[in-house]
Protein backbone atom coordinates (compact mmCIF):
# COMPACT_ATOMS: atom_id res chain seq x y z
CA UNK A 1 0.00 0.00 0.00
CA UNK A 2 1.48 3.42 -1.13
CA UNK A 3 2.26 6.16 1.48
CA UNK A 4 0.18 9.43 1.30
CA UNK A 5 3.34 11.13 0.11
CA UNK A 6 3.58 8.27 -2.53
CA UNK A 7 0.06 9.16 -3.47
CA UNK A 8 1.18 13.11 -4.08
CA UNK A 9 3.53 12.36 -5.89
CA UNK A 10 2.16 10.10 -8.27
CA UNK A 11 -0.72 12.32 -8.82
CA UNK A 12 2.02 15.07 -9.24
CA UNK A 13 3.74 13.07 -12.04
CA UNK A 14 0.53 11.96 -14.19
CA UNK A 15 -2.52 14.09 -12.77
CA UNK A 16 -5.84 13.47 -14.20
CA UNK A 17 -7.38 16.94 -14.59
CA UNK A 18 -11.29 17.12 -14.99
CA UNK A 19 -10.66 19.47 -17.90
CA UNK A 20 -7.68 21.70 -19.22
CA UNK A 21 -7.33 25.42 -18.13
CA UNK A 22 -9.61 27.94 -19.32
CA UNK A 23 -8.15 31.16 -20.86
CA UNK A 24 -8.88 33.39 -18.57
CA UNK A 25 -7.65 30.73 -15.98
CA UNK A 26 -3.92 31.09 -17.38
CA UNK A 27 -4.08 35.04 -16.27
CA UNK A 28 -3.78 33.88 -13.12
CA UNK A 29 -1.63 31.24 -11.41
CA UNK A 30 -0.24 28.30 -12.91
CA UNK A 31 1.51 25.06 -11.82
CA UNK A 32 3.83 23.35 -13.83
CA UNK A 33 5.63 20.24 -14.06
CA UNK A 34 8.90 20.15 -16.16
CA UNK A 35 10.92 17.53 -17.90
CA UNK A 36 14.04 17.39 -19.78
CA UNK A 37 14.82 20.25 -21.24
CA UNK A 38 12.14 22.66 -19.51
CA UNK A 39 9.50 20.82 -21.57
CA UNK A 40 6.34 21.63 -20.06
CA UNK A 41 4.66 18.33 -19.05
CA UNK A 42 1.81 19.97 -17.96
CA UNK A 43 0.00 22.81 -16.89
CA UNK A 44 -2.32 23.71 -14.16
CA UNK A 45 -4.43 26.11 -12.23
CA UNK A 46 -4.14 25.75 -8.55
CA UNK A 47 -7.61 24.59 -8.23
CA UNK A 48 -7.24 22.23 -10.53
CA UNK A 49 -3.73 20.38 -9.20
CA UNK A 50 -5.93 20.84 -5.81
CA UNK A 51 -8.72 18.95 -7.39
CA UNK A 52 -6.45 16.41 -9.06
CA UNK A 53 -4.80 15.47 -5.54
CA UNK A 54 -8.03 15.17 -3.69
CA UNK A 55 -9.42 12.39 -6.07
CA UNK A 56 -6.07 10.75 -6.50
CA UNK A 57 -5.81 10.71 -2.20
CA UNK A 58 -9.92 9.68 -2.15
CA UNK A 59 -9.54 7.12 -4.76
CA UNK A 60 -6.48 5.33 -2.62
CA UNK A 61 -8.53 5.73 0.06
CA UNK A 62 -11.70 3.88 -0.63
CA UNK A 63 -9.41 0.42 -1.31
CA UNK A 64 -8.19 0.97 2.33
CA UNK A 65 -10.49 -1.14 4.55
CA UNK A 66 -12.23 1.01 6.82
CA UNK A 67 -10.74 1.76 10.54
CA UNK A 68 -7.48 1.30 9.26
CA UNK A 69 -5.20 3.31 7.77
CA UNK A 70 -1.64 2.31 6.09
CA UNK A 71 1.35 3.14 7.79
CA UNK A 72 2.57 6.95 7.29
CA UNK A 73 -0.53 8.20 6.83
CA UNK A 74 -2.36 10.90 8.82
CA UNK A 75 -5.88 9.77 9.50
CA UNK A 76 -8.89 10.97 7.74
CA UNK A 77 -12.32 12.38 8.84
CA UNK A 78 -13.83 9.79 7.12
CA UNK A 79 -11.79 6.71 7.72
CA UNK A 80 -13.04 8.54 11.36
CA UNK A 81 -16.11 8.20 10.72
CA UNK A 82 -16.51 4.77 9.01
CA UNK A 83 -14.35 2.55 12.09
CA UNK A 84 -17.02 4.83 14.90
CA UNK A 85 -20.01 3.40 12.56
CA UNK A 86 -18.96 0.01 12.37
CA UNK A 87 -17.80 0.52 16.74
CA UNK A 88 -21.35 1.39 16.90
CA UNK A 89 -22.33 -1.92 15.36
CA UNK A 90 -22.50 -1.05 11.30
CA UNK A 91 -20.69 -3.79 9.34
CA UNK A 92 -18.28 -2.11 6.70
CA UNK A 93 -20.55 -2.51 3.74
CA UNK A 94 -23.77 -0.54 5.75
CA UNK A 95 -21.05 1.63 7.39
CA UNK A 96 -20.10 2.69 3.98
CA UNK A 97 -23.46 2.82 2.15
CA UNK A 98 -24.52 5.06 4.94
CA UNK A 99 -21.51 7.36 4.34
CA UNK A 100 -22.11 7.69 0.74
CA UNK A 101 -26.37 8.08 1.29
CA UNK A 102 -24.75 11.60 3.16
CA UNK A 103 -22.68 12.45 0.56
CA UNK A 104 -25.57 12.73 -1.45
CA UNK A 105 -28.12 14.73 0.47
CA UNK A 106 -27.67 18.36 -0.11
CA UNK A 107 -24.98 19.95 2.12
CA UNK A 108 -27.03 23.66 2.71
CA UNK A 109 -28.39 23.46 6.34
CA UNK A 110 -30.25 26.67 5.71
CA UNK A 111 -31.30 26.50 2.19
CA UNK A 112 -32.97 29.44 0.26
CA UNK A 113 -36.53 28.68 -0.50
CA UNK A 114 -36.15 30.25 -4.35
CA UNK A 115 -33.22 28.38 -4.82
CA UNK A 116 -33.63 24.75 -3.60
CA UNK A 117 -31.05 22.28 -3.59
CA UNK A 118 -31.66 18.84 -5.04
CA UNK A 119 -30.04 15.40 -4.99
CA UNK A 120 -29.45 16.29 -8.72
CA UNK A 121 -27.31 19.17 -8.01
CA UNK A 122 -29.35 21.94 -8.64
CA UNK A 123 -31.01 23.83 -11.44
CA UNK A 124 -28.58 25.63 -13.61
CA UNK A 125 -29.28 26.65 -17.15
CA UNK A 126 -26.47 23.90 -18.34
CA UNK A 127 -26.16 25.17 -21.96
CA UNK A 128 -23.57 22.89 -24.30
CA UNK A 129 -21.76 22.83 -27.66
CA UNK A 130 -22.01 19.57 -30.02
CA UNK A 131 -22.37 18.90 -33.17
CA UNK A 132 -22.91 21.76 -34.75
CA UNK A 133 -25.71 22.63 -32.69
CA UNK A 134 -26.38 24.38 -28.79
CA UNK A 135 -28.14 21.97 -26.51
CA UNK A 136 -30.05 23.30 -23.42
CA UNK A 137 -30.83 21.53 -20.35
CA UNK A 138 -31.37 21.92 -16.30
CA UNK A 139 -28.26 20.64 -14.21
CA UNK A 140 -30.91 18.09 -12.62
CA UNK A 141 -31.41 16.52 -16.29
CA UNK A 142 -34.59 18.38 -17.75
CA UNK A 143 -33.74 19.23 -21.33
CA UNK A 144 -34.94 22.13 -23.00
CA UNK A 145 -33.87 20.75 -26.78
CA UNK A 146 -31.41 22.62 -29.42
CA UNK A 147 -30.94 25.75 -31.15
CA UNK A 148 -28.59 26.83 -33.96
CA UNK A 149 -24.77 28.64 -32.59
CA UNK A 150 -26.25 31.63 -34.32
CA UNK A 151 -29.69 31.76 -32.28
CA UNK A 152 -29.96 33.71 -29.09
CA UNK A 153 -29.58 31.65 -26.08
CA UNK A 154 -32.50 33.33 -24.97
CA UNK A 155 -34.32 30.28 -26.54
CA UNK A 156 -33.53 28.25 -23.48
CA UNK A 157 -34.47 30.72 -20.94
CA UNK A 158 -37.98 30.50 -21.00
CA UNK A 159 -38.64 27.10 -20.80
CA UNK A 160 -35.56 26.82 -17.67
CA UNK A 161 -37.43 29.77 -15.58
CA UNK A 162 -40.68 27.82 -16.03
CA UNK A 163 -39.10 24.50 -14.96
CA UNK A 164 -37.73 26.65 -12.20
CA UNK A 165 -40.31 28.82 -10.95
CA UNK A 166 -43.02 26.12 -11.59
CA UNK A 167 -42.00 22.72 -11.47
CA UNK A 168 -39.55 22.63 -8.94
CA UNK A 169 -41.13 24.64 -6.69
CA UNK A 170 -44.82 23.63 -6.77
Amino acid sequence: MMTRVGIITAALYKPKFRRPPVGHELRGSIVQLRGQNSDVTWSATVPQIAEALDEALTREEKDIPAGTQPTGTASTARAEILATLQAAGHTPEAAAELLARADREPRNPDPDPDFRETLGGGHALVVEYGDCEIHGSCQCGKRFGHTTPHASLDTFVRPWERHTNTEVTG
